[in-house]
């Protein structure tokens, strides 16, 4: 195989492995949290939340230290959240699997529904997994994407500055016998005999 073949393929491996879309009904769930504190300011439209922060709306899990929750003219929410570290779940739509992700700071951006992961970073769906010093990924299309570092013009942070990940093997479907297919003689039954002997 190639050597520019070879890494295009493994690329479009996980991207298939990682990729698929998130729980569509949660966007019109309400949204759930608990905190130590809270603070809100009306005229700006936004809470902010601190001390052992719990979200959830539909199938979404967001665990942090400080949230800021900012409501958007459609109806959406931005959410910054801090934590060592912040942790973010969802279920993926028509399915039973979920995507987790970590980082010390996570950002979603509710008109897109795009999930951006700051400082050592990872997402997770099954035993498939990316990491990096940036990542995104968008909900509502499964599309992800990874930086070692951040900003990119930044020297490397605490690791070695790459994105790495892991890949596993999909179960393939058994192969359907061809019904074409010659695999050998076939037993037939003999002929009635027309005249038998006579004794």
């Amino acid at each position: 195989m190639p050597k520019l073949t070879r890494p295009l393929l493994l690329f479009g491996l996980l991207a298939l492995a990682l990729s698929a879309a998130a729980e569509k009904a949660d966007r019109e769930k309400p949204i759930r949290y608990s905190a130590n504190s809270l603070d809100g300011n009306e005229a700006e439209q936004s809470v902010l939340l601190s001390g052992k922060v719990e979200i959830v709306q539909g199938t979404i899990v967001l665990k942090a230290d400080r949230v800021v929750l900012k409501q958007q003219p459609d109806g959406s929410y931005n959410v910054s959240a801090t934590g060592k570290p912040v942790f973010f779940r969802q279920k993926m739509d028509n399915s039973d699997e979920y995507v987790d992700a970590q980082a010390m700071r996570i950002e979603y951006l509710g008109t897109k529904d795009l999930v951006e992961l700051y400082d050592q970073g990872w997402i997770k769906r099954g035993k498939d997994e990316l990491r990096g010093n940036f990542l995104t990924y968008n909900s509502a299309t499964g599309a992800f994407a990874g930086r070692g570092t951040w900003p990119p013009a930044a020297t490397a942070p605490a690791g070695d500055g790459r994105v790495s990940g892991v890949i596993q093997p999909r179960a393939r479907e058994p192969a359907k016998p061809d019904a074409k297919a010659d695999d050998g003689a076939k037993l037939q039954g003999a002929p009635a005999l027309a005249n038998p002997p006579k004794e």
